[in-house]
């Protein structure tokens, strides 16, 4: 058994104690693990294992209240980080059972504890369990000896890592040896999410705004985050609208704009928050930046979009993405022919509304509603010298909002105008309800096929029947006359012979 002999290791140990442990924000909450009760400090068992468990949080708000490395104390009261991985190394030319080695253990150079100690060697990486959905992981089986634990791996949310600190087993504590030791580092915690507000634009040339919350992560005392920058880059279906960013806010509240910047780089754009803005950011930790980009769509299809923050601390860069979101687009194709003999027709003139029931099991029978939409800046659209009507593109659906990602939405093609020499239809008869799906449609595949009649016209003189029946009656007026002149004479000649 290894036997503490020097009468000022006590405090020496609990002086290294303090230091290593409450330097990094360690002791605190919901551990398990008891001190030993000998009940004096007497000397310590080389034989017996010890533990230490590494209770894994966000920063707390306010001052960080009091934990205790038996896991007694005060509530932790933020949550816990699951994904974290610790790796520990023992101190090999440190000895607890020597007096001197104690001392060995003050002013520690730990600015680079992972890879190396100044005079000081690192034994073999003990690598500890993910911590769990409590934050809480455990390294077990540990003989006596002064360990150094690193924070090695971590989720991409976390971007303000704990510093490296000291643990000895066994550690001294309310005059006994605590062989099961409770640790709390530390860290601050970002998070990122892409939104789609409810589309207004539903023609092709419109807006469509991708609202994007980042949490402010709450750093460390007398720490400034060194970078805090929220980018999108655009799919290559989108362009910018403006500047490509619509605002910038916080508890519905615009953002001084002097806080930040933005730029753009091809597709990318980018809001970047100068050091007077992460200053302030510092006083808004655990709240939320929602920065709304904005772009125009310029083609139809399934256009996937995303955002990423890049939000670093002293010693740590760190990235992380949103989730996916999409917008869906397609064309209207509709062809205009001749009745009776399905010509095209060029030079028939329509507009497009919105249906009221956009996302109705058929979209046959929809009705108009609203105002006639702009599609690229136009609102009347003619069929070519094909008869086709071609309607660049229309919403469809996206990944958030109504009907999320649905497949068609139902528009109603209103006629205005036939061409020359054709019926225009007036009311009901002039709309044509069609369905529009994402994407483009293939060559000769139309959405519509919407026919026009001939204009009635005035019956035009002929010498066919009618003619030949006036003919008829002329020739017959004509006997007629003919006849009665005949009998006329005869009865005039009659008389003459009778005197």
């Amino acid at each position: 058994m290894a036997e503490f002999k020097h009468p000022r290791g006590k405090r020496v140990l609990t002086g290294m104690g303090a230091m290593a442990l409450t330097a990094a924000g360690l002791f605190g909450g919901a551990g398990a693990a008891m001190a030993d009760q000998g009940g004096s400090l007497g000397n310590i068992d080389d034989s017996r294992p010890g533990s230490i468990t590494i209770n894994k949080h966000k920063h707390q708000n306010g001052t960080d209240a009091t934990q205790k490395p038996d896991g007694s104390g005060d509530k932790i009261t933020t949550d816990g980080i699951a994904g974290v991985e610790f790796t520990a190394y023992q101190l090999t030319d440190v000895n607890l059972g020597e007096t001197s080695d104690w001392d060995k253990l003050e002013n520690l150079n730990l600015s680079n504890a992972c890879t190396s100690i100044p005079g000081h060697t690192l034994g073999a990486p003990i690598v500890a369990p993910l911590t769990n959905s409590s934050g809480v992981t455990t390294l077990t089986g540990l003989k006596l000896g002064a360990y150094v634990i690193c924070e090695t791996a971590a989720p991409a949310e976390v971007v303000d890592r704990a510093q490296p600190f000291v643990v000895t087993i066994p550690t001294p504590f309310e005059n006994s040896w605590l062989y099961d030791v409770n640790v709390y580092p530390k860290n601050g915690t970002t998070g990122i999410t892409k939104s789609i507000d409810p589309q207004s634009d539903l023609g092709l040339g419109g807006v469509v705004n991708f609202p994007v919350t980042v949490d402010v992560p709450k750093t460390k005392s007398g720490e400034i985050m060194t970078r805090f920058e929220v980018t999108d880059t655009f799919d290559a279906r989108l362009g910018l609208n403006g500047t490509g960013v619509a605002s910038v806010k916080m508890d519905g509240a615009a953002v001084d704009p002097s806080y930040y910047s933005v730029t753009n780089e091809g597709q990318t754009v980018k809001v970047t928050f100068n050091e007077a803005g992460r200053q302030w950011l510092k006083t808004q930790g655990e709240k939320k930046v929602v920065v709304t980009f904005s772009a125009v769509v310029k083609e139809v299809g399934k256009i996937e979009n995303d955002a990423e923050a890049y939000i670093n601390t002293p010693g740590h860069e760190g990235k992380v993405e949103s989730n996916d979101v999409t917008t869906n687009w397609g064309d209207l194709v509709a062809l205009k022919t001749a009745k009776g003999t399905n010509a095209a027709l060029k030079g028939a003139e329509f507009e497009v509304f919105a249906a009221e029931a956009p996302y109705a099991d058929t979209c046959e029978g929809a009705k108009a509603t609203g105002d006639a939409l702009s599609v690229n800046g136009a609102s009347t659209f003619i069929s070519g010298e094909n008869g086709v009507v071609d309607i660049a593109g229309l919403y469809v659906s996206d990944s958030v909002n109504e009907t999320k990602d649905a497949t068609q939405r139902c528009y109603v093609l209103k006629e205005t105008k036939a061409p020359a020499g054709f019926v225009t239809p007036v009311g009901d008869k002039a709309n044509t309800a069609v369905a529009v799906k994402i994407g483009a449609n293939e060559v000769d595949v139309y959405d519509a096929t919407i026919v026009n009649s001939q204009q009635d016209v005035p019956e035009l003189p002929l010498t066919g029947a009618n003619g030949q029946i006036l003919m008829v009656i002329g020739g017959t007026a004509v006997l007629l006359v003919a006849g009665g002149m005949v009998i006329v004479s005869r009865r005039r000649a009659a008389r003459e012979e009778t005197k």
